[in-house]
């Protein structure tokens, strides 16, 4: 299946994913957009409004479980207890566990799981552990697999698009979308990226 890259403001954004979710021919869905927190905290919600979504895998990148920790609450707007790599527990009335991709760059993972989760990527895709990487996405058996992009302001996430069924941009750069403040943000990243003689990736 080829990626169908399609860009979104929040309703029909949720409206889309969910439909993406629900549908058996798309496995791996990449989720872009300027503005991080936002993605997790829908991401979560949509997967917490469909009741086939109860277990799931948070794949987490290269960084450490407290940080991973601190990022979810931010975007969650709710408190996650203190985990270790081994614990289960709830996120939005759903089961998640966490595990390191690294450790799954040559076995099949998630057979049991209704989605994982990578967050974040946007590291591992300049490094040279890329293509380990990619092994760890093909390995990903879990019957929905969501791979969610930080710090999103360059092509560098182009790179995953061939292991991917489809994209989805989240697009709350307008004012009173989500929060008011994303729009004055917006406008200091594109003016910041303009300096350097750069444009924004969408």
């Amino acid at each position: 299946m080829s990626n169908r890259i399609e860009k979104f403001e929040l309703k029909e954004f949720i409206k889309r994913f969910k439909e993406l979710l629900l549908d058996k021919e798309t496995n791996r869905i990449l989720i872009r957009g300027y503005f991080d927190d936002d993605k997790l905290l829908l991401v979560f919600s949509c997967l917490y409004d469909l009741e086939e979504f109860n277990k799931g895998t948070v794949v987490i990148g290269n960084t450490t479980v407290p940080y991973e920790r601190q990022f979810l609450e931010k975007g969650l707007r709710e408190v996650v207890p203190k985990f270790n790599l081994r614990d289960s527990f709830n996120v939005y009335e759903m089961i998640i566990n966490f595990v390191q991709w690294k450790r799954n760059i040559d076995l099949p993972f998630g057979f049991d799981k209704d989605f994982a989760l990578f967050h974040p990527v946007q590291s591992v895709l300049d490094g040279k552990d890329f293509p380990k990487f990619c092994a760890t996405i093909k390995n990903a058996k879990a019957k929905k697999n969501i791979l969610i992009t930080t710090n999103d302001f360059n092509n560098t996430a182009e790179k995953l698009y061939p292991y991917i069924d489809a994209t989805l941009i989240l697009d709350t750069t307008r004012v009173n979308e989500v929060n008011e403040e994303h729009e004055k943000t917006y406008k200091v990243i594109q003016s910041n990226l303009q300096a350097d003689h750069k444009v924004l990736p969408y």
